[in-house]
């Protein structure tokens, strides 16, 4: 398996219409191959930090989305190489838990193999291995 990608967020704020401004200003620093987890109360920017990771949102100016070295922050989502499974499952209902885990890393072309142990490996660190194969 590939070791993965550093992701990193540079003074990545989110302002909506009206002056909402939903992210405070924010730094962020991934490690190739770490798993991350957002926690926190409802409307504290976890959604919006994951959509401007994807490039479903683009940042307030001044804010850049970086990829290893590379800024990535006006690359389109189909360019950006990043999978996301929304909190709403009712985009593949007709996949049990470990296909919409999967699903990303079968479109992008991920030997059988490989995707299976990826699956595993994050079922094992989320302590989901007894729901794989149910239907949601």
């Amino acid at each position: 398996m590939t070791q993965g990608t550093a992701v990193r967020l540079r003074h990545c704020a989110k302002t909506f219409a009206g002056g909402r401004q939903v992210l405070q200003p924010l730094d962020l620093d991934i490690h190739p191959g770490e798993t991350l987890v957002f926690l926190g109360p409802s409307g504290c920017g976890k959604t919006t930090t994951l959509r401007l990771i994807a490039g479903l949102e683009q940042p307030d100016a001044g804010g850049q989305v970086l990829f290893d070295d590379r800024d990535v922050t006006g690359l389109p989502i189909e360019r950006r190489d990043v999978g996301m499974v929304f909190q709403n499952y009712a985009l593949f209902p007709n996949l049990d838990v470990a296909g919409n885990i999967a699903y990303g890393l079968k479109i992008r072309g991920l030997p059988r193999a490989e995707r299976d142990a990826r699956v595993a490996e994050l079922l094992a660190m989320m302590h989901l291995e007894p729901l794989a194969e149910r239907r949601i």
